[in-house]
């Protein structure tokens, strides 16, 4: 018996929700068939089995949520063991690069405790991400051996030393203290010799098959497996699968230009284009729906799916009203109110709990709930709010412009991503960081904006680099491509940081003035409300005039109210401009 645990799906993330599985208990399994399609924050993938045998147990159900490291599978492969081998090549580290080979010995030294060090964030702790190490692994100094997540990155942690690991203190999604312990060393290295040519071996199945798409394992790369179609003779891997998901392709019905009947990305695309989708979901659902459709087919957050679960509410009857198609929690409560939309079993529950004793009066379904943990980019808004509220002495000075001379059809944040860096370049002092703790300031030569942009996952503020030497339809193509991938979850970490100001447009949804907050270690935001026609005394009577609400947030530590009211006055300037 082998357990084959969740692996790290190359998402940076510490878990995965299981959105379906493709075998079940008492299946018979081969190498590199799928077994499991999980979400993480940014994609859905298809995990491989790693073995060949008998499904044992399966570990969770649709809508569970399971952690990189923790039982996903049992597979019964006849060898009686109850754990599945791992081979990982050793790694080269840069600064012994001479080194190939360490030898498995080491000394009787004492257990020497590595803590997690300051990540450079200003912040108090980090959580763990994914651990590239496992207990009992040789090492090399300034080998990776974490990577752990703070507010604004995640970031490798290297190891400090040579030597034997003797304990992790901690499973991915837990938050370490800095100066708390993180790793243990069992000993040091006794010796080191060279390695033989075959030390770089190909790693075993289990090793290749734990991640999708093309992986760097060790020394090696390992591409994604090929699988065939049902009902037909063509091939595709889970990527295509998940693409033609998306797009609601019939794989069956492409013509492959692919090697060996392969259906390629240009292929699903093509088809996607020419209009040969499937037919509407809803019309394909059976009569008796049993609430359980696969959420692949719609667009839903896993909170979403799981109220749906809970209520029996089947996604396909649900009308979506959210961004782009999506799925919103008011839309599953609206289709409570539609009987085919509930399955049979929860209906069934409903009408026992809706009627009373005498018959009478009716009254809602009882609904259990259970908090849920905050993961993601929920989690990293909610940590720098804490740190904006802890150590940022905020003051919002609030204005309005007009704009009455913008031509018809001018792209507001693309205009105000210009005036943030007009008014930088007048008053520098806004534009920068500020170190609180050694009261240190650094005023930036370039202007990198975060925008935020408001997503059901959460709040992303991707960074628009040097502002100040680009053209606003240059800035708007960065601006939607970077959104576009945020919707899709492609979007890189590095992506996320180094704005040196920040902008809030939240006035395309509503709200007049607010007070947005400062995120350190930058100094100011500026928030931009729904602008409002009203009327204006000129020199020749009552005019009508299109106002722009503005505030201004900024930390009082780092520049002063004149600073403040001047900068503020600049991008009024450049706000009034025609063009």
């Amino acid at each position: 018996m082998k357990t084959f645990k969740l692996p790290d799906l190359g998402e940076g993330l510490p878990d995965a929700e299981i959105v379906n599985w493709l075998v079940k208990e008492g299946d018979t399994i081969e190498i590199d068939q799928p077994m499991v399609e999980m979400e993480t924050a940014k994609a859905v993938v298809e995990v491989p089995s790693p073995f060949k045998g008998v499904v044992s147990k399966l570990h969770g159900k649709t809508g569970d949520v399971i952690f990189t490291g923790a039982p996903l599978i049992d597979i019964d492969d006849g060898s009686g063991t109850s754990t599945a081998p791992v081979t990982t090549p050793i790694q080269q580290p840069a600064k012994t690069a001479d080194i190939t080979k360490t030898t498995t010995s080491t000394t009787a030294a004492a257990a020497q405790i590595f803590k997690l060090p300051d990540l450079g964030e200003g912040l108090p702790d980090a959580e763990i991400v994914n651990w590239l190490i496992k207990e009992g692994d040789i090492v090399k100094i300034d080998q990776p051996m974490v990577e752990m997540e703070t507010a604004k990155a995640v970031v490798e942690v290297p190891c400090p030393q040579n030597g034997v690991i003797g304990t992790l203190h901690g499973q991915p999604g837990d938050v370490i203290k800095t100066g708390a312990p993180l790793v243990t060393f069992a000993g040091t290295l006794s010796g080191l010799e060279s390695a033989p040519e075959t030390q770089a071996a190909e790693p075993t199945k289990s090793d290749a098959a734990t991640v999708v798409g093309a992986v760097e394992v060790g020394n090696t790369i390992t591409t994604e497996s090929v699988s065939a179609i049902a009902g037909s003779n063509l091939k595709a891997t889970p990527v295509i699968k998940a693409l033609a998901r998306k797009l609601k392709v019939d794989l069956s019905q492409i013509q492959p230009t692919g090697a060996d009947n392969s259906i390629t990305q240009a292929d699903v695309r093509a088809a996607a284009s020419q209009g040969q989708t499937k037919t509407d979901i809803v019309a394909q659902k059976p009569a008796t729906s049993s609430g359980t459709s696969n959420p692949l087919n719609f667009k839903a957050s896993p909170a979403v799916r799981a109220l749906a679960g809970r209520l029996g509410v089947d996604l396909a009857y649900c009308q979506a009203s959210g961004k782009k198609g999506s799925i919103t929690r008011d839309d599953v409560k609206n289709a409570t109110h539609k009987p085919s939309a509930v399955s049979n079993i929860q209906q069934s529950t409903i009408s026992a709990t809706t009627v009373s004793n005498q018959g009478t009066q009716s009254r809602l379904p009882s609904i259990q709930v259970t908090p849920k943990a905050i993961r993601g980019a929920r989690r990293a808004m909610a940590a720098a709010m804490s740190l904006s509220h802890s150590c940022v002495v905020p003051v919002t000075l609030m204005d309005d412009v007009d704009i009455s001379s913008w031509p018809k059809g001018t792209d507001a944040t693309a205009r105000m991503l210009r005036a943030i860096a007009y008014a930088s370049r007048i008053v520098p002092e806004l534009n920068g960081w500020f170190d609180g703790e050694n009261m240190e300031v650094l005023h930036h030569p370039e202007v990198h904006v975060g925008v935020a942009v408001d997503t059901p996952a959460g709040l992303y503020v991707p960074v628009i680099k040097n502002a100040e030497s680009r053209t606003g339809a240059d800035l708007r193509a960065e601006l939607n491509d970077k959104m576009e991938r945020i919707t899709h979850k492609a979007i890189k970490p590095d992506e996320l940081t180094g704005a040196t100001i920040s902008l809030s447009n939240y006035g395309t949804i509503a709200g007049r003035y607010g007070t947005p907050v400062v995120v350190p270690p930058q100094i100011a935001i500026l928030g931009t409300g729904r602008y409002r026609d009203e009327l204006k005394l000129t020199d020749t009577g009552i005019g009508k005039a299109r106002m722009l609400p503005l505030s201004l947030s900024f930390d009082h530590r780092a520049c002063t109210g004149g600073e403040g009211a001047r900068f503020l006055a600049a991008l009024m300037v450049d706000l009034k401009l025609a063009k």
